[in-house]
């Protein structure tokens, strides 16, 4: 039987998991001696494996971040790494399970769709690996969580909104998924961030209801163009381009959201709200080969890196609006070393109810 439950998980790892390969090397481990000798000096991850388990990876920008991360990280530290990619929620567990049976030292789920699984085998077996989640939580008190201060990057691209809108219009609109609780720090943040510069500014905000439905999102979009919004925030998932297609046509400016969604052809997407799966794998590993490594769970944001908006903390190709300024650009990020510093503040932040109560 042993040797049988052998091969089975020989096979499901060899069909279900996929080795990381191809970095960017931007960073390296120290050089051999001239002559191809090695100093003998093992890095510390030598004889280490590491796994990130995540949704098709395709062009998900999401993604493809975590995975270039992982790589150039195998390449300083020397750990082995593996991209386990899932089709769907019963393949998370799968590959889960098969790099627990190959001692997989650390196993990393890359996003929400990960977190079921992760919560899973974490308690099944609670000393077969370390687990950590990226972009969600779970109960298990062995997974390490991170999450993010998203609201400090919604400040900035309110800051950029009103700025962009130089008056035209003190009227603000956003698309989002949904109305939750889980939202309001995005709506929490761009408000602020807006009327640091508008303090006349007032906001419509409409939702999608789904994370992929471009034509609600053109459709809400439009409308609140046609109440006066000369800024639109969009944060619809895969509805943004329903959002970028309405700028496009009616001539209203936009944002996107997570990664660089500006566009050489789409003038009108003046920014893109970031949140950096690359930086977020570079600061878990750097972490996990620290001293100081825990499994509490981690918030982070501007401070770490993981947090911030096109032009200002995290440059692009892709040409600025010119309806932003040097002088304007400098002004956001003038905010964002404030936010970084602590001076500005953005980590405590008022219920729904309190903020329009006071």
């Amino acid at each position: 039987m042993k040797k049988a439950f052998a091969l089975f998980l020989a096979l499901v790892l060899s069909m279900s998991l996929m080795t990381a390969c191809g970095s960017k090397k931007e960073e390296t481990p120290a050089a051999a001696p001239e002559g191809g000798e090695t100093s003998g000096e093992a890095l510390p991850g030598e004889g280490m494996k590491i796994a990130l388990v995540c949704d098709k990876v395709g062009t998900q920008v999401f993604l493809t971040q975590m995975v270039d991360a992982l790589n150039e990280a195998a390449e300083k530290y020397g750990f082995e790494p593996t991209v386990a990619e899932c089709a769907d929620s019963a393949a998370f567990e799968d590959n889960m399970r098969a790099l627990v049976a190959e001692d997989y030292d650390l196993i990393i789920g890359g996003g929400w769709q990960a977190g079921d699984a992760i919560n899973k085998l974490a308690n099944e077996y609670p000393d077969a690996a370390d687990y950590a989640l990226i972009d969600s939580e779970v109960e298990a008190e062995n997974v390490k969580c991170i999450s993010y201060r998203e609201q400090e990057g919604a400040y900035l691209i309110g800051m950029l909104a009103a700025l962009t809108t130089d008056g035209e219009s003190h009227m603000y609109g956003a698309v989002h998924v949904n109305e939750g609780p889980g939202s309001w720090k995005w709506r929490y943040g761009y408000m602020e961030g807006v009327k640091s510069i508008d303090p006349d500014a007032q906001f419509v905000f409409n939702y999608t209801a789904s994370y992929s439905d471009p034509a609600k999102a053109k459709e809400l979009a439009i409308q609140q163009y046609e109440q006066g919004c000369v800024f639109i925030n969009s944060a619809a998932a895969g509805g943004d381009s329903g959002t970028f297609e309405a700028a496009k046509e009616k001539g209203f400016y936009t944002s996107g959201q997570d990664v660089d969604l500006t566009d050489p052809n789409n003038p009108y997407i003046v920014t893109s709200q970031i949140k950096d799966t690359y930086q977020t794998v570079w600061n878990l590993i750097d972490e996990y080969f620290s001293d100081n490594y825990s499994v509490e769970n981690s918030v982070w944001g501007v401070t770490e890196g993981t947090i911030g908006a096109v032009y200002v903390t995290h440059e692009t190709e892709n040409p600025r609006s010119e309806r932003l300024t040097d002088d304007e650009i400098a002004q956001v990020k003038d905010a964002a070393a404030k936010i970084a510093s602590g001076e500005l503040n953005l980590a405590d932040y008022p219920s729904e109810e309190e903020y329009f109560a006071g």
